[in-house]
């Protein structure tokens, strides 16, 4: 693929510049992908001729076997940014059944001497950044041009002494050290005016999508880095504490209907940057910026990617600029799902559809919400069903491989549906899709947990963690499993840690509660309780609870607390049945505790497919209501 890099290319109002990996059109740069830039070498250096599609394809992908479609979508991406001859045809004509054919014409020139391209369509960036090219007034030319050969002496002088390889800017051949495991940073703002959180979070957040899909890298998901937005964040420190080989950072910029990237790729060990590019490039060409980002950083380390793996690299959900936008508005307020927000989700999701009907994403982003409405008690699951089953169907029939989906639906088949086979066949699925996915392998945990299979819990919870290894979430959920197992010593201790790290989390304090609980440390079970309490529980209030344990028993306080539920639903409050059933199984009043159950079960209530499991049922096993229970939920005793 080098044997014409000696020579520059003219075609129309274009000059492809292969040294230089550049393609120019009436001085403005031309971003393609990596794979797209070959095939268009390798087509421009044969102009007039035919190239059958088994040449191309051994040449673009010589130690691989590719499908056909991989060629295909690099055609349709040369033919979209080439546009058409002044006949109205094609630039790159197709021979049926044969290959394809460069039919505009073409004038070679052999490199003599270069003027590089300047571009100004954005204003010098007052952020500091390592990019393929850089902006200086015309009167430094001289200064540069001197400066620029000491640098190329001192490179060749730490080449031949140093054993560590040099990777050129944008041009990465060789890594120094094995990459392994990846970070990629929240892009940061080119400058504090120009600050776009949605756009910022959306670039990380597809190129973890895209990275993710290379089974031999592990990608720390979105839920670890999205803490790290400082723009004043030394990306070694973040990549050592995240505990990665290399991490990728970089800027993002919309002005208009433009935008600039720059984007590099760090070795977290030796702090060298293994590639780094910038990219000026209309809004609409975003999609390009986020395949050649992603196959450069693959190209860029020692990985042998299979011919499914290259095709999912550059995988687009959308073609619409716009509807991608929507999409990432909406992404970008899951964190903070207030009522309004929910609202607003709602409104951003639909709209990408509206723009791109096809956006399976969008329709998988809705699901979710859907989902969760159920889970916060905002909405009967009977009444939303039929649009979760529709926007679900609807996102696997535009893309039946799409893990996210398949993860979502399994959670729908065993948390509300009771289909526990089903399930399972879906988790399997979605993890055989994109096995470096820590949500997914989190939720698999938990139904594997849910069914009392607690080596398999173990083994996927552990996987989890290998993938996202400071995630509290899936720290809490190892702790829930020790507590599942009756193995309340160790469950303590675990969650202790926890709760050190994340003192203000008051689901943890819940957790430990419920564990002190059972292992009969009630004093210890009503100060959690009450750090987890959104009242103000004073430590009057604790001690007149503890006095109240100490002279009436445990199950005295929790009467008192069943009251403080029922006085709460009487009054028009929604109290959960899992809620109910859980104390009232606590006081030893059976009946009421297999009422509520009841009702559980019919309201699909959050918390019910552990009930084979949860150790505040221990005392029901006996009756024979239990059983029926589980058959209820399609579960065996």
């Amino acid at each position: 693929m080098r044997e014409y890099c000696d020579s520059v290319y003219k075609f129309g109002s274009f000059r492809l510049e292969p040294a230089e990996r550049r393609l120019v059109r009436d001085d403005v740069t031309v971003c393609l992908t990596p794979k797209a830039f070959d095939t268009l070498c390798f087509l421009v250096a044969r102009a007039g001729h035919l190239v059958e599609k088994e040449q191309l394809m051994s040449a673009l992908w010589p130690d691989s076997f590719v499908e056909e479609a991989n060629l295909a979508q690099q055609i349709w991406t040369l033919r979209k940014t080439l546009g058409v001859n002044d006949d109205g045809k094609p630039i790159i004509e197709t021979v049926a059944r044969k290959g394809f054919r460069f039919v505009a014409p073409v004038v070679e020139e052999k490199i003599g001497t270069f003027s590089p391209v300047v571009q100004e369509q954005f204003p010098p960036s007052d952020v500091a950044t390592s990019v393929g090219r850089t902006h200086f007034p015309r009167t430094q030319t001289v200064v540069l041009v001197a400066a620029s050969v000491i640098a190329l002496l001192i490179v060749y002088a730490l080449i031949t002494k140093a054993p560590a390889k040099i990777v050129e800017t944008s041009k990465a051949e060789v890594v120094s050290n094995e990459v392994r495991s990846i970070a990629v940073l929240p892009f940061k703002p080119v400058s504090k005016d120009s600050r776009n959180e949605s756009l910022q979070m959306g670039m990380t957040e597809t190129l973890i999508t895209h990275l993710s899909n290379l089974q031999q890298l592990v990608v720390r998901p979105m839920g670890a880095v999205r803490q790290y937005v400082d723009p004043e964040q030394d990306p070694l420190k973040v990549g050592r504490e995240l505990n990665v080989d290399a991490v990728v950072d970089g800027s993002i910029q919309k002005v208009g209907n433009r935008v600039r990237v720059t984007v590099r790729l760090t070795d977290i060990q030796t702090g060298a940057a293994l590639w780094a590019q910038q990219f000026d490039e209309k809004f609409t060409d975003i999609f390009n910026v986020q395949d050649s980002i992603s196959e450069r950083v693959a190209t860029s380390l020692p990985l042998k990617l299979n011919a499914k793996e290259q095709q999912l690299l550059t995988k687009r959900y959308t073609d619409s600029p716009e509807a991608y936008q929507l999409y990432l508005q909406a992404q970008y307020l899951w964190d903070n799902r207030t009522k309004e927000n929910r609202q607003k989700m709602f409104q951003y999701y639909q709209q990408a559809i509206d723009r791109d009907p096809k956006f399976a994403l969008a329709y998988v982003g809705i699901a979710d919400l859907q989902i969760t409405l159920v889970g916060d008690n905002q909405v009967a699951y009977k009444e939303i069903k039929p649009k979760i089953d529709s926007n679900l169907a609807k996102a696997l029939e535009l893309d039946s491989d799409l893990a996210q989906a398949r993860n979502l639906l399994a959670e729908v088949k065993y948390q509300f549906d009771y289909d526990w086979a089903g399930a399972e066949k879906e988790f399997k699925r979605a993890i055989e899709l994109n096995p470096n996915v820590a949500s997914i392998h989190l939720a698999y945990g938990w139904f594997l947990m849910s069914l009392g299979r607690f080596d398999e819990s173990s083994i996927e919870m552990q996987r989890a963690q290998e993938l996202d290894p400071h995630s509290m979430v899936i720290n809490r959920s190892r702790g829930r499993l020790l507590f599942y197992m009756h193995r309340y010593d160790e469950a303590i201790e675990h969650l202790q840690r926890i709760v050190n790290a994340e003192p203000k989390v008051s689901l943890n304090h819940w957790v430990l509660a419920e564990t002190y609980e059972k292992k009969g440390m009630y004093d210890q079970a009503i100060d959690e309780g009450a750090a987890a309490s959104t009242i103000d529980c004073n430590s009057e209030k604790i001690t007149k609870v503890k006095q109240l344990v100490k002279e009436s028993g445990w199950p005295a306080y929790l009467q008192t607390q069943r009251d403080v539920l029922l006085n709460n639903a009487s009054n028009g409050g929604y109290v959960s049945p899992i809620n109910l059933a859980k104390v009232n199984a606590g006081i030893g009043d059976v009946d009421q505790a297999f009422y509520w159950l009841d009702k559980a079960i019919d309201e699909r209530s959050s918390g019910i497919p552990g009930l084979k499991v949860d150790p505040v049922y221990d005392s029901l096993h006996s009756d024979p209501r239990f059983a029926k229970l589980l058959q209820r939920l399609n579960l065996q005793p």
